[in-house]
């Protein structure tokens, strides 16, 4: 039996999504898709947004069938993959979902909330009050972040402006685990539902590329976010230059 954590998406197919805590819920095949046991928060992998996170306790298998699939679930994952496979759990308790997102995580799902209903009028006034100096700003508090990782140093001597994550630097990707990934992400499929095509152009290696003011604007949230969530890393004036355009336009 392993305790860990569980992130479900809302919009997740399978008995997950409707979890309570004190039940046991047991997957209708010993086939995979698994539950993925993160045996820490801080590996718990956030692809869509919002979600809830459960405190979990994986269950033995029932029957000869169930532990020859998770023999097989098992044989293919590295000693320190930081996750098991189960097919049925114990729910222990739920967690707010701000915590995937650090000690300061509430601040980073009120961004994700205003990016999801981010309208474009705003978007140009985040995109216009954005700090010329954001930048270097958002550069310095990686670098911070970067020179306490174990592997940090190979990458401190970039620019890291506009970085989302940098997995190699250490057990987490980022100063608020994966919350600038979901943000911009949140950003661009707010820029698809109200704009369209329109908000995006094909660059030459036929990936697509978010436009201004949406791009523009994404950044100014995710210097919030890096502000608010990681307050460690900012000395004072770091964190008016990246808090600056969210706190005029988004009223914080």
């Amino acid at each position: 039996m392993v305790e860990g954590f569980v992130y479900v998406a809302d919009d997740s197919p399978g008995p997950m999504r409707y979890a309570r805590v004190g039940e046991r819920v047991r997957l209708p095949s010993a086939e995979p898709p698994w539950i993925v046991v993160d045996h820490s928060v801080h590996r718990v992998l956030v692809v869509r947004w919002p979600g809830r996170l459960f405190r979990v306790a994986s269950v033995p298998p029932a029957d000869d069938e169930e532990r020859a699939a998770l023999a097989r679930a098992a044989a293919n994952l590295r000693a320190d993959a930081g996750y098991t496979r189960a097919i049925a759990v114990d729910i222990l308790a739920e967690l707010p979902a701000a915590t995937l997102f650090g000690p300061h995580g509430a601040a980073v799902v009120e961004l994700l909330a205003y990016a999801d209903q981010l309208a474009e009028p705003a978007a140009r006034d985040l995109a216009a009050a954005r700090h010329p100096e954001a930048d270097r700003a958002y550069d310095r508090a990686w670098r911070r972040w970067l020179a306490g990782q174990p592997n940090g140093a190979a990458y401190r001597d970039g620019d890291q402006a506009g970085v989302l994550a940098v997995p190699g630097a250490g057990s987490v990707g980022s100063p608020i685990g994966h919350g600038l990934t979901v943000l911009w992400r949140r950003v661009a499929e707010t820029a698809r539902r109200v704009a369209g095509p329109a908000a995006f152009e094909v660059d030459e290696d036929g990936d697509e590329v978010l436009l201004d003011p949406w791009s523009t604007a994404a950044a100014a949230l995710l210097d919030a976010a890096l502000a608010l969530g990681a307050p460690e890393l900012v000395d004072a004036a770091d964190a008016d230059r990246l808090a600056s355009a969210w706190r005029t336009v988004g009223g914080r």
